[in-house]
């Protein structure tokens, strides 16, 4: 499986430097007959179906071309979705002003807030909870992060 999920980031990067978008994740799973690939995308300015929809069929080319599976698979090329936690610093400028749940690690102790995300400036992260003063987080300090579903 790994062996798979190499080659097909390998195979996705041009493609998605040719789109402007960039590689999230890439998840292989056994399935019934055959393997399903799942590729997350996104752009910096969000990516929609329709341009999933082509990174998917140049992808199947490709990967249908160099033969790079030997069993049958089903492709998903999509946006990571709100309810996957961001995995990137380039995820977060497009997310400024949207209400997060973060849990981080700062002097050896896990710690979570939940507050809107302000502002984004280099590695630095700042987070206004609803109650209490603004938290500035480096990147590196956060072990997950996910947008705060209204419902």
């Amino acid at each position: 499986m790994r062996e798979i999920r190499e080659k097909v980031q390998t195979l996705l990067i041009p493609l998605l430097e040719e789109h402007q978008a960039y590689l999230v994740d890439v998840v292989v799973r056994n399935e019934r007959g055959g393997k399903l690939i799942q590729a997350f995308v996104d752009t910096d300015k969000g990516v929609t179906i329709d341009e999933c929809a082509i990174m998917s069929r140049e992808l199947a080319g490709e990967m249908d071309r160099l033969n790079i599976l030997e069993t049958t698979y089903r492709l998903e090329v999509s946006s990571p979705g709100i309810d996957k936690p961001l995995t990137l610093l380039r995820q977060y400028q497009k997310n400024i002003g949207r209400p997060f749940r973060v849990a981080y690690l700062k002097a050896g102790t896990q710690t979570t807030v939940e507050g809107t995300l302000v502002s984004v400036e280099g590695d630095a992260l700042t987070f206004q909870p609803d109650k209490g003063e603004s938290l500035t987080l480096r990147f590196s300090e956060i072990t997950e992060s996910k947008e705060k579903l209204p419902w």
